[in-house]
């Protein structure tokens, strides 16, 4: 695992939260990529929702309410954010290898994000602004899938695609953004990575 911001116990908190978005956080949330046994960490609908409660993009309050939902229709949903999640990965593998994005990925990412649309309602909010989007059924089960198409919408329509990068240690694929000012960084994290690879190149060189 990655360092992460977020002050939580790994059993409270098995997330890698370097991807510097929401979107990037919701595909590294399968760890260990490539391996050949990765760590799911979305194995469940409960894991979803704590997903996205820790992500920011369900409230709090959602979060509460989601947790305590289960059964048939939670699993579907679960699967679901699983696939919506591989199909982002594809994008961007495919992006990274200067390949062309499969057509039925863009398509099934575009219809999970109309699903989103579709589940909101502008509301009366105070501030700046005269309203806001709400969920038309807060509680509903696919609330959290929804948030996570909205994440990587906002991703793919707003975010400088050069900016997006992979880590470039050998043994992981985790995403993020480069934030940094010459655009220059090349791990998912220095700590990590960045120093076993670094450790590597050492040893190659002492041989």
């Amino acid at each position: 695992m990655t360092e992460t911001s977020v002050t939580r116990t790994a059993a409270e908190n098995p997330f890698d939260w370097s991807g510097g978005h929401p979107a990037l956080d919701f595909v590294n949330t399968l760890d260990e990529r490539p391996s050949p046994a990765p760590i799911e960490n979305l194995a469940t609908y409960a894991d979803l929702v704590r997903f996205t409660g820790l992500a920011g993009i369900i409230s709090p309050g959602e979060a509460r309410h989601l947790r305590k939902l289960s059964g048939t229709g939670a699993a579907l949903v679960a699967r679901r954010g699983r696939d919506l999640r591989e199909q982002f990965f594809e994008t961007l593998t495919m992006r990274g290898r200067r390949k062309k994005i499969p057509a039925n990925a863009l398509r099934d990412i575009t219809s999970a994000i109309r699903e989103a649309h579709a589940a909101r309602v502008l509301v009366p909010c105070d501030g700046d602004a005269l309203a806001r989007y709400d969920w038309v059924s807060p509680h509903a089960l696919v609330v959290p899938l929804h948030a996570c198409a909205l994440a990587i919408e906002d991703l793919l329509t707003t975010t400088d695609p050069c900016r997006i990068r992979k880590c470039g240690a050998s043994d992981c694929d985790v995403y993020f953004i480069d934030r940094s000012k010459g655009g220059r960084r090349h791990w998912c994290s220095m700590k990590n990575c960045g120093n076993r690879e670094k450790q590597r190149r050492w040893r190659a060189e002492t041989v």
